[in-house]
């Protein structure tokens, strides 16, 4: 049995950031990888979920002296996390200046409730500060509540996964991903929400069909002028409107 400091965590969604590194740390490390995976109410819940069964499947039936390695995902439904009022204070505090979506929240009380030290966060590169980019890993990895959660691509960008795991031979790992939140039929990208859209600004949009790929680009100017100005957000009517009305798409 390995020692108990050579097992690695990782929170895991099935998503391309977040599976590149559980398929980086299980090729290239010979540490235990035990993912966590939070259970929103969210559309794309259910994919997420047969993403990250069916990448564990394909690796394993592969690659099977992995099996000892790769452990079975912890699940947590998210009404189970206790809120915490100094980590909620923070983070609202935090959100004068930044775009801080309600999951990290999450993610900040889920590691306080379950005592745990350290995990990793994989997450595009740059985050919106008004209309400035701020370095994600840095930024979070040096405030409290987020001092558990390390971020070990904060250098990269999504773009950058694919010659990595090309040159290593699991690409085709990464294609199995999940990234859409309200798939068409559950399992073609709508090219509308916020995760289709970020995919063809890294340029991945090959992961598009090309109907989703076409709306993604006309709605490419909007997406990143509301994310550009988050800061405004509670000040301008029109960004009122837009967050009552179509928040959940953003």
């Amino acid at each position: 049995m390995k020692e108990k400091e050579e097992l690695h965590h990782v929170f895991w969604t099935g998503g391309l950031d977040s599976t590149f590194r559980v398929l980086n740390l299980l090729f290239t490390s010979s540490e235990l990888v035990q993912p966590h995976y939070i259970v929103r109410h969210e559309e794309s819940t259910g994919n997420e979920i047969d993403a990250m069964n069916n990448i564990r499947r394909a690796v394993l039936r592969e690659h099977p002296e992995l099996n000892s390695r790769f452990l079975p995902t912890i699940y947590t439904n998210e009404d189970l996390i206790p809120k915490m009022d100094d980590v909620v204070a923070a983070i609202e505090e935090m959100r004068k200046t930044i775009n801080i979506l309600e999951q990290y929240e999450i993610i900040a009380r889920y590691c306080r409730a379950f005592n745990i030290k350290k995990i990793d966060l994989t997450y595009e590169r740059f985050l919106y500060a008004g209309s400035n980019e701020v370095n994600a890993g840095t930024f979070f990895g040096n405030t409290f509540p987020f001092e558990p959660i390390a971020h070990p691509h904060k250098d990269m960008y999504k773009r950058d996964y694919y010659p990595i795991a090309r040159k290593e031979g699991w690409d085709k790992y990464l294609n199995m991903t999940s990234f859409c939140r309200r798939p068409v039929k559950k399992v073609k990208p709508c090219g509308t929400c916020g995760p289709c859209t970020e995919a063809m600004m890294a340029g991945l949009g090959f992961r598009l069909p090309l109907k989703a790929r076409i709306k993604s680009k006309i709605l490419l100017p909007f997406r990143s002028y509301y994310r550009k100005n988050y800061l405004k957000h509670d000040k301008v009517w029109i960004f009122r409107f837009m967050k009552r009305r179509f928040e959940h798409k953003f």
